[in-house]
């Protein structure tokens, strides 16, 4: 739903840039309280096509606590049959002995 909202509200904007418009060119506004407004020329809209599968998952963020200790931070996501997806952020210690 969100993904949707923010494609329609992307869709809706300003015309397009004049091929001749320069930044450097423009001057400043004589009114002391005029608010000016810039922003980059390429266009920042989100791409509609999916993020290819070649590339690898990413890897648990993992860290050395003190010693031989070491932590790590994950997320899961586990899909359940009622069509319900449990999502969740797994803080682990490894201890060695």
């Amino acid at each position: 739903m969100m993904l949707r909202l923010i494609l329609a509200l992307q869709s809706v904007g300003a015309g397009d840039i004049p091929p001749d418009f320069d930044l450097k060119k423009m001057q400043p506004s004589p009114d002391a309280n005029a608010i000016v407004v810039t922003a980059r020329r390429s266009s920042q809209r989100i791409e509609r096509e999916p993020v290819g599968k070649a590339e690898p998952p990413l890897g648990r963020a993992e860290f050395g606590l003190f010693g031989k200790v070491k932590g790590n931070v994950h997320a899961e996501s586990q899909s359940f049959g009622n069509g319900t997806t449990s999502q969740r952020v797994m803080v682990g210690i490894k201890l060695p002995f």
